[in-house]
């Protein structure tokens, strides 16, 4: 017994053990004094006499058993190891006795006598550590002492989502859980999750080996900088799993940001006799007879799950039963004026025409002094703006900046922006392009309200997927490459180059070839034909530099970011609106598409509630 949460822990877990479906704590006079009360099966008063006395217990019928465990306890040390340190009452009764019984046990004494009691098990510890004043000494503050009994209540709600679970602390509820069997409504009630993140179902079996994985995993626009948003169930025992960190790691590296850490509930199950749950005295850890198979089960099924369409948080369904009471008043209410079936919104396809029409716009010097005229302080009024709008289309159409980009590289560079000016394409039903902000974010009406969205990480997200599902390979970008005719010498600094001569085979593997000069430097002879018509030599400074930082086993994974990153549009470069529409089409349809392979959200959804409460705050 460690702290008042140790007491918490093994009290619940026997209750649980004892088929209760309602358990309740209580916490007060500094986490001294706990009361646990179940509904579960209740003892006989010699087996509750007995329950008192070291390793005895009803949980184990033969040596055998230890070899398949299926309870959380097991060991009969938890009531004697109590009782040592506490002053101890228990309060038992059968569902078919007309009475229970209460157990006393204090100093070594145990004394039981007859009294009523409700069915199900009562356990009452009072002045917790009194007769060890070097524990009690070395307690944190209550505050402290009950944020653990918190996380490890917490951990067994979540794991056993049937069992309703309530936490007082001073009188005061503290967390709540309904018992419903829901994973993911329980782990909002549990406070492991907040109800706002959207949750992807995980699932996978391995029938081979007999693994089964289940759980809940956050999209990547949530993550955290701890792990306590993580938890690992094992046989429904809540442990410290590194293979699920691990796991969780590779299948979020390029979701999230460098040292941040997903949501996720993760529930392995597997035969009993591959784990060891006896390696560790509180039987946090555990040990596998088949680590790697679990560990690539979790994986695949994480994987898998993140590739998936998430299913809406409570929030979100509650907010989408309101839009459509919304929407269904406002058709009774609300009638419009009859418009033309061609008659477009003005404001709004001024600012997308005046945005297509500017890079034709500047190819003439009077041109660009008339535009830059009609930006400045809004002296014409909005006729002449239109008028202007009007007359620059109807010139002979010139390819802009990113049009004549587009004509001039090889279509395996930017392939999105190529196709756009093949054949035209068009946003999925309820979106609708408003405007091109700084030439950097577009702004787009959905069915749910706004979206912003940036044009360099959308791109580098299409970019990077289209890599890793080119690749014929593993490691390999592409089998096209760019022998160079003049090979490019590359200044890099010490540590650059040192990096470059480890990890020449692996860049090898990439499409780079290198050579070195006899005084120490290096060129550049060969690159992917993702970076042909780019620097080289910044190209590969910058991939360098992000080699250096990350895991020796992650290197083809962060190369496969970095020409992504590089490869894709900057923000500022002008689009046409056909080349945005095929950008945000191709980024639509790519798989995780929420974040940039480094971790950066790619776009800013704001909802029409959201909106409303922006404007209107309560």
């Amino acid at each position: 017994m460690e702290r008042p949460s140790s007491v918490v822990k093994e009290l619940v877990e026997n209750a649980i053990d004892a088929g209760a479906t309602s358990i309740s704590i209580s916490v007060s006079e500094g986490c001294r004094t706990i009361s646990v009360a179940d509904n579960g099966h209740g003892m006989q008063p010699e087996d509750a006499i007995l329950a008192f006395q070291r390793h005895a217990t009803s949980k184990l019928s033969c040596a055998d058993d230890l070899w398949r465990l299926t309870s959380l306890g097991f060991r009969g040390e938890a009531l004697p190891s109590i009782a040592s340190v506490a002053r101890v009452t228990c309060y038992t009764r059968l569902h078919d006795s007309a009475s229970g019984f209460r157990i006393d046990a204090y100093e070594g004494k145990i004394t039981s006598t007859e009294t009523g009691c409700s069915p199900g098990t009562t356990m009452e510890v009072v002045d917790l550590f009194y007769n060890v004043p070097a524990r009690l000494k070395f307690l944190k503050k209550a505050s402290t002492e009950f944020a653990h009994i918190q996380e490890i209540v917490q951990s067994l709600a979540i794991a056993y989502p049937h069992v309703a679970i309530t936490v007082e602390h001073e009188g005061n509820i503290q967390m709540r859980t309904s018992g419903s069997g829901e994973l993911a409504l329980v782990a909002k009630e549990a406070k492991l999750f907040t109800g706002n993140e959207s949750l992807l179902e995980v699932n996978n079996h391995d029938v081979t080996h007999g693994v089964k994985v289940k759980g809940l995993v956050a999209k990547p626009v949530h993550f955290r900088g701890d792990r306590k948003a993580i938890l690992t169930m094992v046989n429904n025992r809540p442990v410290r799993c590194p293979l699920t960190y691990k796991a969780l790691e590779y299948a979020y590296s390029d979701l999230i940001p460098r040292g941040r850490h997903p949501f996720a509930v993760i529930s392995i199950e597997l035969d009993p006799q591959h784990v060891d749950v006896n390696i560790h005295p509180t039987k946090k850890e555990i040990k596998y007879s088949q680590g790697n198979e679990v560990y690539l089960t979790v994986q695949r099924a994480i994987v898998t799950a993140l590739r998936t369409l998430p299913r809406p948080t409570f929030a979100e369904q509650q907010q989408q039963q309101q839009q459509q009471q919304q929407q269904q008043q406002q058709q009774q209410d609300f009638h419009p004026i009859e418009t033309s079936e061609h008659q477009p919104a003005v404001a709004v396809s001024l600012i997308v025409e005046s945005r297509s029409a500017q890079a034709d716009v500047y190819e003439t010097q009077d041109a660009q002094i008339a535009y830059a005229r009609l930006e400045q302080g809004g002296q014409q009024d909005g006729n002449d703006r239109r008028s202007f709008v009007a007359e620059s289309l109807s010139r002979p159409r010139q390819l802009g900046f990113r049009d004549r980009l587009a004509h001039n590289l090889p279509a395996a560079n930017i392939p999105e922006i190529a196709e756009a000016s093949k054949a035209p394409r068009e946003l999925p039903d309820g979106w609708r392009l408003l405007a091109y902000l700084k030439n950097t974010y577009f702004l787009i009406e959905s069915e749910q309200g706004l979206e912003i969205v940036e044009q360099h990480i959308a791109h580098e997200r299409t970019i990077y997927e289209r890599l890793l599902a080119a690749q014929s390979e593993p490691g390999r970008l592409t089998e096209l490459t760019q022998h160079l005719l003049i090979s490019a010498p590359l200044r890099l600094s010490a540590e650059q180059s040192s990096c470059l001569k480890e990890n020449q085979e692996v860049l090898a593997k990439l499409g780079f070839e290198f050579e070195h000069t006899a005084d120490g430097g290096s060129l550049c002879t060969q690159v992917p034909l993702e970076l042909a018509h780019k620097n080289y030599e910044a190209a590969i400074q910058e991939l360098l530099d992000q080699l250096i930082t990350c895991d020796h086993a992650n290197i083809i994974l962060e190369a496969t970011k970095s020409v992504a990153c590089q490869s894709a549009v900057k923000n500022g470069m002008t689009l046409s609106e056909d080349s945005i529409i095929s950008l945000l089409c191709d980024w639509l349809a790519t798989p995780r598409n929420d974040t940039c392979p480094h971790g950066r959200p790619v776009r800013m959804s704001f909802s029409m509630d959201k909106l409303f409460q922006m404007f209107h705050p309560a």
